[in-house]
């Protein structure tokens, strides 16, 4: 079959002899009609980040990635009940960019797409699911000023989310050093944007949100209750991280940073604000079950629209070329098509 084969940082290509993958017991065989490229992929690609936990390996040692994906049940395992040969589904796990995929049956892996969904936009059911888990641990507050740090796949969805579910906050700000994604970050609902490239970050965002009369531990600072900070940290990046920006805008006392960007290496970092502003961090990565229903439902009912956000498409066959227009910045969602030749 053919599958993306991760070689070395920088190198990665389509080898038409990968092995036919065999199903477990408790397994079902997906036919992958899209698969995503993720920012940890890029990580992945950039620099050899995370690169164990990215990739399945096959019987030959080929490292095939991609672990956001739809597609067709071609074959269940013997213990499998519930799922059958035919069904569309989403699938949740690593070797995602091939033809064929084993994924096991479980709620965290698996679910049905419902009919009016296209195989492109069920594709992004995992990143979905990852910003509603995100608004879910934020526990906002009616008048919450919010910023989303990074407006990739992931913080999109946390702004498509907090308007499908109607979520009463004051100000969405988004922050991201590409104006074609704060342009659709304005599309989908953002009340603003922000570019550190042509922008005093702080001031900006003092600016858009307001301030708080305290002159302790910090004089006036920025009235924003929760940073998702979706960016992580690059190797390439200016600057102080988006961690750290992200601690110094939070408001003392009830601040939150929701943190679920991908680091690709070790920082340093000044921690003092969130200790003088005794602001609450906390950690996010993946979804509850319900959370990867939910973002199907919201897609099925027409509450937000995820092809939109589908900005390139390609053939398996010029995968290299698919990373490179994702790395590129300007890219929203780079969308793999294993089983179409030509698009």
């Amino acid at each position: 079959m053919k599958a993306a084969v991760f070689h070395d940082p920088g190198h990665i290509e389509m080898n038409a002899q990968a092995t036919m993958p065999q199903v477990a017991p408790s397994e079902v065989l997906i036919r992958v009609e899209a698969c995503g490229i993720c920012g940890s992929d890029l990580h992945m690609f950039r620099t050899d980040a995370h690169r164990k936990q990215l990739v399945r390996v096959d019987p030959e040692g080929l490292e095939i990635p991609g672990h956001e994906f739809s597609g067709v049940i071609t074959a269940v395992g013997e213990r499998v009940v519930g799922y059958s040969i035919g069904e569309r589904v989403v699938g949740v796990g690593m070797g995602g960019m091939a033809d064929l995929v084993p994924v096991p049956v479980n709620p965290f892996q698996l679910v049905r797409i419902p009919e009016n969904v296209s195989f492109a936009a069920a594709a992004t059911t995992e990143p979905l699911a990852d910003g509603l888990q995100m608004i879910r641990k934020a526990n906002l507050k009616s008048g919450d000023n919010v910023v989303v740090f990074g407006v990739g796949i992931i913080g999109l969805g946390v702004i498509q989310a907090l308007k499908a579910l109607e979520v009463d906050v004051g100000k969405i700000v988004a922050i991201d050093v590409s104006d074609e994604r704060l342009a659709m970050a304005l599309e989908i609902g953002a009340t603003d944007t922000i570019n550190p490239r042509h922008q005093d970050l702080l001031t900006a965002a003092k600016a858009i949100c307001g301030f708080l009369p305290i002159t302790y531990p910090e004089i006036e600072p920025t009235d924003i209750s929760v940073v998702f900070e979706c960016a992580g940290y690059l190797k390439h990046m200016t600057g102080p991280a988006p961690l750290e920006s992200a601690l110094r805008m939070a408001r003392p006392g009830d601040g939150r940073v929701i943190c679920f960007g991908a680091y690709e290496d070790r920082l340093n970092i000044d921690m003092m604000p969130m200790i003088n502003k005794q602001i609450s961090l906390f950690g996010s990565n993946g979804y509850a079950a319900e959370e990867l229903e939910l973002a199907l439902q919201l897609m099925s009912e027409g509450k937000l629209d995820r092809e939109r956000l589908i900005s390139h498409q390609f053939a398996l066959a010029d995968v290299s070329q698919a990373f490179e227009v994702q790395g590129s910045g300007q890219a929203i969602k780079v969308m793999l098509l294993p089983n179409r030749e030509t698009l």
